[in-house]
């Protein structure tokens, strides 16, 4: 308690060395329980969502309605379902241009990993090298080693770009 009146009323200026190594450690701590954290409640919501959509889909089938407002409904719904799924697969909360995106490309280079799926939205949202490798936790270097078989992959030439090829893709229908 003392440490914490004291640190106060010193501004960071005034720390010593030490001190200062100290409270960085101490930030990354509480910056890494936040983050564990977050990861928890975000699995939690991404859990509830999926059941709550299905909850939804089955209360969908049970209503007596005209038959094609229910077909139009549960379509919608399991569009919803088909979102989240791909969104569960690839670890982050995807828009729907996302989730269709990525259908796309599945459907299109089946030889694609789920690891190069997420990268390929990466590189679609203009993510550079450098940003993909700290998001999904890799040097710069095994990203670039993937990008290389990447483009193997998706069947482009090693000088052609990427991000074209996906924005192409992405507009096109």
């Amino acid at each position: 308690m003392q440490a914490v009146a004291t640190r106060k009323k010193t501004s960071r200026l005034e720390l010593s060395p030490i001190e200062f190594e100290q409270e960085i450690e101490r930030l990354q701590k509480i910056l890494e329980a936040n983050e564990k954290e977050l990861g928890r409640v975000a699995a939690v919501n991404l859990g509830n969502k999926g059941l709550g959509l299905r909850t939804l889909l089955d209360q969908i089938y049970s209503l007596a309605i005209d038959a094609k407002v229910k077909r139009k409904m549960t379509d919608d719904c399991l569009h919803l379902i088909e979102i989240d799924a791909i969104s569960k697969r690839n670890g982050t909360e995807l828009t729907e241009s996302d989730a269709a995106f990525l259908s796309k490309v599945e459907k299109m280079h089946h030889g694609l990993n789920q690891r190069e799926l997420h990268i390929c939205l990466f590189i679609k949202l203009n993510y550079d090298t450098l940003e993909i490798a700290r998001t999904i936790g890799i040097s710069a270097r095994g990203m670039e080693s993937i990008r290389y078989r990447m483009h193997k992959k998706l069947g482009i030439g090693l000088h052609d770009s990427i991000k074209t090829y996906l924005t192409k893709l992405a507009i096109s229908d």
